[in-house]
Parts: C-alpha cells; structure tokens; sequence
C-alpha cells in the first residue's frame, strides 16, 4: 500500500490525483470529493504539498473532522469514501479514495448555500458554469447552444432530472438517432453530464441554479 502511495505522489496532480497540505475548509474539500465522483473517480493525499513533497498533518483529528462535515452535511446526494492514515517518512498523511458513482451527478453546497456540479478537468474541479462559458467561447459549441433544439432542452432539464434520446427525440420530433447524437455532441462538449453508460443512455443538464 505505501509503494502505491508513492507512485501516486511521484505521478503528481493530474486528472484522479489531488494534493492537499492540509483541509483548511470543509467546503472546498466537498467540491474536490464531488468532482472526482461526477467524473472518473481519484485519491485525495492529505499531508502532500503541491510539489509532490511530504509535510505530514499536524492533526488527524481536525483532518477528519472536516472531511466529516463535507461528506455528511455539504455533497448530494452522499458519497461513500474510503479514508486510510499512512505513515511515510515517519509523518502521517490521509489518503481519501473516491469511486465514480452511479448516483451522479453529486452537487458541492458552496458557503452561500448554492448547490453546484463540479467535474475534473485534468488537475482541477471546475464547476459546470465556468465549463459552460468555455464552450461559449468556442463557436461550434456558442452555435449549438444558440440552437432552437438545444435551448428546448435545456429549459426542459431545468424542470425534470434527466433525458433520454428517446424523450429528447419526441419533445422536439425528430428521429431517436439524430437525438442521441444530439445528446452525447452536447456531453462532449462539457454541457450535459452523462448519467447512465447503460441503454437507454440517460443525460442530465451539468448545472443547476
């Protein structure tokens, strides 16, 4: 266990590897946890410097706490992380494992009380509306979003959870194909979250207000 840990670390940050020198707030932890899960899944190092060198926790307790408080109180619906205290070079260090889940996408409660998507883009958690406007920014995707379908779907998946490109294909008659390609275009460009890789695929709207 403690050789992988290592080749985690010498792996460095990246898309399922996030380093943190200590959990300074319960909130910023629950947007890390929730953008592993609404993604590929990773391991959180508690005690790891953003360089990769190993500072240790002063606090296990405090640590723990914290992590409490985001996994109970600030991510919906809940996540089930595994949570292990390791020794290397004589400092203690938490290693926190999350799965991707079934269950997503999960919501960050930020400090105003928002509830907010967050995902993995290589080593950072970025929230859906700031994806959002990055795909503005780029005229394909500005063009798609300005469409008529598009933005029927979207006011659609401001009211119900999800679509399925058989939903999507009668709200808007066209044909069940032509929709799902519709649909997983929309996933690749960062504005729907694919929910269900199982038929009928299902597609959820990557923010809410």
């Amino acid at each position: 266990m403690t050789k992988s840990i290592i080749q985690k670390i010498q792996q460095g940050e990246g898309l399922t590897i996030e380093f943190k020198r200590t959990i300074d707030s319960s909130f910023k932890i629950a947007k890390t946890i929730v953008s592993f899960a609404n993604t590929s899944g990773g391991s959180l190092l508690v005690g790891i410097a953003d360089n990769g060198s190993i500072l240790g926790i002063h606090s296990e307790l405090k640590e723990l706490e914290r992590l409490e408080t985001a996994i109970s109180k600030l991510i919906e619906p809940q996540i089930l992380v595994r949570i292990k205290s390791h020794l290397l070079d004589g400092k203690k260090i938490l290693l926190v494992e999350i799965d991707e889940t079934d269950d997503k996408p999960h919501y960050a409660v930020t400090e105003k009380g928002d509830r907010i998507i967050y995902i993995r883009v290589k080593d950072k958690s970025l929230p859906i509306p700031r994806l959002l406007l990055y795909g503005e920014n780029d005229a394909e995707t500005g063009k798609l979003l300005a469409s008529k379908h598009v933005k029927t779907l979207v006011n659609y998946l401001k009211e119900v959870d999800s679509v399925t490109a058989k939903s999507f294909s009668k709200i808007i008659n066209i044909s069940e194909k032509r929709a799902e390609r519709m649909l997983n275009d929309l996933a690749s460009k960062q504005v729907l979250l694919k929910i269900s890789r199982a038929k009928p695929e299902a597609f959820s709207l990557k923010w809410t207000k």
